[in-house]
């Protein structure tokens, strides 16, 4: 595998707002801008770490840039707790994208990312968006949240609340509902460190609220080609509502199954994500 570049930089968006980025160049490649830029979004209780065992092999031929969103990993948020919507989420990405002068991007999200990568996607060179200067090649959306409204039952929206409050909660919460190959095995230790970092903020919103959003109506804009990865043991996205949620939606969507993998496919099947992204990359 050749080797990549990889630094660290936090990029100001708000007074209140610093988005960490892990940015990975390929060694050799003197004009990254000349393939894609891969930005990969991460699921509620994640950070830019979530990647750490697909993007070894992405950044090999592409350059790729993980986020933390706000409030997550080692960003900052604001002290609101209505500031963690799917729609701050998506013009935090818009935001990073625009400073950093990206002229091409693949977006990959999982779960709670995906979502928000297919809110990014379909107000795409809107004027909200304000991307004109950059190209939006492809997204690849994994285990991903639909755009529609997922409203839970009080008493399991208020266990989902707490569920990363403490490390022997979350951990339960890793082994036993979002992976699929680590109930005898540890769990890569920033797995559980992450789901406690974040900020309260940020913990609850996507129970409380962001999974709720509605941000399907301009979802059938979208005009990218499209790869929907669904997990085959996947107990928080199911395989028929993925298909129905969101390829059905999406005009062209391709769906391909991960075998053996829970929600959280990056952790359980990394080298089978990274195959299957860079197959899509290869692609465009």
């Amino acid at each position: 595998m050749q080797m990549a570049f990889s630094r660290k930089q936090l990029i100001n968006l708000h007074p209140d707002v610093d988005i960490n980025a892990v940015i990975c160049q390929p060694a050799g490649l003197d004009e990254p801008q000349s393939r894609p830029t891969v930005i990969f979004l991460h699921y509620w209780g994640g950070s830019a770490r979530t990647w750490s065992l697909v993007t070894p092999y992405i950044s090999a031929k592409y350059q790729t840039i993980a986020l933390d969103f706000r409030g997550w990993g080692t960003s900052t948020g604001p002290d609101s707790a209505s500031a963690y919507s799917v729609t701050a989420l998506a013009s935090d990405v818009e935001a990073i994208i625009r400073a950093l002068h990206l002229s091409k991007v693949v977006l990959v999200g999982l779960s709670m990312g995906a979502k928000v990568a297919q809110l990014v996607a379909s107000r795409w060179h809107s004027d909200e968006a304000g991307s004109q200067a950059t190209a939006l090649l492809g997204l690849v959306l994994i285990s991903p949240a639909p755009p529609t409204p997922l409203q839970l039952p009080p008493q399991m929206r208020e266990q989902q609340i707490h569920a990363y409050e403490n490390r022997e909660s979350a951990t339960f919460v890793a082994k036993n509902v979002l992976t699929a190959s680590f109930q005898e095995r540890d769990l890569p230790e920033f797995v559980v460190d992450d789901m406690i970092r974040g900020i309260k903020w940020a913990r609850e919103a996507w129970p409380a609220y962001a999974m709720g959003e509605d941000v399907s109506g301009e979802i059938g804009r979208i005009a990218v080609p499209v790869l929907v990865l669904a997990a085959e043991r996947d107990l928080v996205e199911p395989i028929e509502r993925v298909r129905e949620e969101v390829c059905r939606r999406i005009e062209g969507a391709e769906l391909r199954i991960l075998a053996g993998s829970g929600h959280l496919s990056p952790l359980d099947v990394p080298g089978a994500v990274a195959e299957n992204v860079v197959r899509f990359l290869d692609g465009l």
